[in-house]
């Protein structure tokens, strides 16, 4: 329904817009010096590889670009188009740093390791998903143990924003030397992880592998955190669902909305993860800054009783890239999983990406929708229209530094 522009945007003509642009302003400001990178999660995930042989633990790992960058300290101009020679020695440096950061313990002993080589990608392309492997030897004495525990503190000294840490987790696959089947798990920062080795303690004389336990419980709980630690730490996924909410006034409403776009970034992320849709990262990052900004302005423009079709359309649509973005360098560390696995994490992370949006959407609902039956009216008319607003700026802050990143690269 079209309304005139001067009842269309009530509150905005007020004696208030003065205040609302200083906040807007200030919003900015407080974006451009918090944030150190245009990506919106502080979460990188990558693929670690243990083989357990009679004389040490043979390990192999991703690196990613964006991590090398971090370590290296470099603007977003070098690592879009790193020089060759500094991007030799960089990677170097940064298979010394993993040695270092990634810690074997047997028993009470922690074993020494050594970097056997750093191999480069093929090409380079966005910096998640451009991955170096670095692989590793730990050599033990005597027998094998029976048990060694894995433990990871990657980026712990470089924060994403002011209060926000770096998060690297493994999708980690650990077998015996001579047998095929892996278990599997996640490894996620400063948390000690044992992991039996297949090998029977000394005092055994039988030389046949020890049986896994079964992780898919372990799996699972691992997967499920990793989502909501995804959801609540996703700034862009955050700033979106909070602008839906904004605009729904009915409970059914809302539920219709959150219900549309959770159907379809499930839908993305599950065809992202067997191989069916992938789009590159100049592409998704763009549209989802792009989606907080639409979905906020609409709040705006719109009337606040509204009829939610648009809204149902819109929550979908975007919702579909925001699925992609979701996939992110996850899918390519889960790359090669065996099927059971694979659909237990997927289903985990779904479900916790899904946990980590009501932690958001339920209190924010319930807290408008308070406003609205205990506050004088035109409070209810100003949150959503300032809360949107302000949305707006951060979702406007996201979108110019996403092109601008994405311009560096493709240039």
């Amino acid at each position: 329904m079209n309304t005139p522009a001067s009842q269309g945007v009530p509150g905005l003509h007020s004696p208030n817009r003065g205040a609302f642009s200083r906040c807007s302003w200030l919003a900015w400001v407080l974006l451009c010096f918090t944030s150190i990178t245009g990506r919106a999660h502080p979460t990188l995930q990558n693929a670690l590889w243990v083989q357990f042989e009679p004389s040490q633990a043979h390990v192999a790992l991703t690196v990613s670009l964006r991590e090398i960058a971090v370590v290296a300290g470099w603007p977003t101009g070098e690592l879009a188009r790193p020089d060759p020679s500094r991007l030799a020695a960089a990677a170097n440096a940064q298979a010394d740093y993993i040695l270092h950061h990634l810690t074997l313990t047997a028993g009470t002993q922690t074993l020494a390791g050594r970097v056997v080589r750093m191999t480069p990608p093929p090409a380079l392309a966005e910096p998640e998903n451009t991955f170096w492997q670095c692989e590793l030897v730990y050599p033990w004495t005597g027998t094998p143990p029976a048990e060694v525990t894995i433990c990871q503190d990657m980026l712990h000294e470089w924060p994403y924003a002011l209060g926000t840490p770096w998060e690297v987790s493994y999708t980690v696959r650990t077998k015996r030397l001579d047998t095929p089947a892996a278990t599997v798990w996640l490894l996620r920062r400063q948390i000690a992880t044992p992991t039996p080795t297949g090998w029977r303690p000394a005092t055994t004389p039988d030389p046949t592998p020890i049986a896994t336990t079964p992780t898919g419980s372990h799996l699972f709980r691992d997967y499920f955190a990793q989502g909501v630690w995804h959801i609540l730490t996703g700034y862009d996924h955050l700033l979106f669902v909070a602008a839906l909410i904004l605009a729904t006034v009915r409970f059914w409403e809302m539920v219709r909305v959150i219900a549309a776009f959770t159907l379809a970034h499930t839908l993305t992320l599950s065809l992202c993860a067997f191989g069916i849709c992938r789009l590159p990262a100049w592409v998704v990052e763009p549209v989802i800054a792009l989606s907080i900004v639409f979905v906020a302005l609409e709040n705006v423009c719109r009337p606040p009783r509204a009829p939610s079709r648009l809204r149902l359309a819109v929550a979908f649509g975007f919702g579909l890239i925001h699925g992609l973005g979701f996939a992110g360098g996850l899918l390519d560390a889960m790359a090669g999983l065996p099927t059971a696995p694979l659909w237990t994490a997927l289903g985990a992370f779904s479900l916790g990406v899904e946990t980590g949006h009501q932690v958001v959407v339920l209190p924010l609902f319930a807290l408008l929708a308070l406003s609205r039956r205990a506050g004088p009216p035109a409070l209810a008319t100003a949150v959503p229209r300032y809360g949107s607003g302000l949305i707006s700026v951060c979702g406007a802050y996201y979108l110019a530094v996403a092109l601008h990143e994405q311009w560096f690269a493709l240039r």
